[in-house]
């Protein structure tokens, strides 16, 4: 696991601490099949692009907040994941540990947008008895190999990925750039 959580944003709270926003990657251990992937894969497929090899998938869950490091890893323990068949990875380490050769695509709800899934997450963090977190928001990311252009990325965004009236999408990493 990481050691220091990532910090995306900062504001100052009662001139004592300051509210941050972090990130929390829950993945399927690498023994257990991603059953989602594949069938995106295949879905990307019958937009004509052949090159792609590979499709990971995992949920996002970016916290806003005045959380100590113990706090996101309880969190993500005892809230987040299936230990039998997920890890998680704090900040963008997950990245790092996937290794090399895959574009990454974030995609999160709109602001306005009802996210239930991160009302929920909400609602167990407050019964868990952590206070100092403020909102959640949820997303998937999408690790993609192959012998991918930008164009070919972008496609398969807008038309596989992404519903661009309700979500956002980023480019994380990009093996062209």
């Amino acid at each position: 696991m990481s050691a220091i959580a990532f910090m995306v944003n900062s504001v100052h709270i009662n001139n004592m601490e300051k509210e941050k926003l972090f990130l929390i990657e829950v993945r399927n251990k690498t023994r257990v099949t991603d059953v989602f992937g594949y069938m995106i894969k295949k879905d990307i497929m019958e937009t004509g692009i052949q090159e792609i090899e590979e499709v990971l998938t995992s949920s996002l869950y970016r916290l806003k907040g005045v959380c100590c490091h113990r706090e996101l890893i309880r969190i993500a323990e005892e809230i987040l994941i299936d230990a039998v068949a997920q890890d998680y990875f704090l900040d963008n380490s997950g990245i790092r540990k996937r290794g090399a050769g895959y574009n990454v695509i974030d995609v999160f709800y709109k602001e306005g947008v009802t996210d239930t899934v991160a009302e929920t997450v909400m609602t167990a963090v407050k019964d868990a008895g952590i206070k100092n977190l403020f909102s959640a928001s949820t997303g998937k990311r999408y690790y993609l190999k192959g012998r991918l252009n930008r164009q070919d990325i972008e496609t398969i965004c807008m038309k596989v990925l992404v519903n661009p009236l309700i979500q956002n999408y980023s480019v994380v990493k990009d093996n062209n750039a």
